[in-house]
């Protein structure tokens, strides 16, 4: 949502700048703009967790690491997910997150101060709704894996725990090119 704010924000100030009459305030403000939208395009719109038949693909920014389950030593779910494999942890920004406190079903507990001292919860959290199964899915897909394996995941051969890394090449053109256009913006 916050993305297409900005996007939807950033199109309209050069558009009103542009019906304004003030062409040159519309050309130097559009490379800064370019690039806030590009900014919050890969931090916010495209990180995300996709989980395969074979592993997980973890998409932040301008990395893009596959990581086969047979390399997974640990999944943690939390405020976000960590994949702990081949040593390294690989975090993803875009995997789903534990549900807010009204989320949880605190928006029903509106009344505690009409209820008697009895009725006031301790440590459980009232009228809570099942949480999402998006987390869950993460780690039942990585045990069934491993469940499939046979052995627990000690079965698999060492090329299918090889994780792959990579850059995202064209949206490391495009920042190239807009850092580019914003440093021609200042100087000319």
């Amino acid at each position: 949502m916050v993305s297409l704010l900005v996007w939807a924000g950033s199109a309209a100030a050069v558009g009103w700048l542009l019906l304004a009459g003030r062409g040159g305030a519309a050309v130097a403000a559009a490379p800064w703009l370019a690039a806030a939208a590009l900014l919050v395009y890969l931090t916010q719109w495209q990180p995300r967790l996709i989980v395969g038949a074979d592993g997980f693909d973890v998409v932040n920014g301008l990395r893009r690491h596959r990581i086969p389950f047979a390399a997974v030593d640990d999944v943690e779910v939390r405020y976000t997910v960590t994949v702990k494999a081949a040593g390294k942890r690989y975090v993803s920004w875009g995997a789903p997150t534990p549900p807010s406190a009204f989320g949880a079903g605190f928006e029903q507990a509106r009344d505690w101060k009409e209820r008697p001292f009895g009725m006031l919860p301790s440590n459980e959290r009232m009228g809570q709704s099942p949480t999402p199964g998006g987390r869950d899915a993460i780690v039942r897909a990585w045990q069934d894996a491993r469940q499939a394996s046979g052995t627990g995941g000690s079965g698999w051969s060492s090329a299918d725990r090889t994780v792959v890394s990579e850059w995202n090449v064209p949206m490391l053109a495009l920042g190239l090119l807009l850092a580019g256009w914003c440093l021609v913006s200042v100087l000319f």
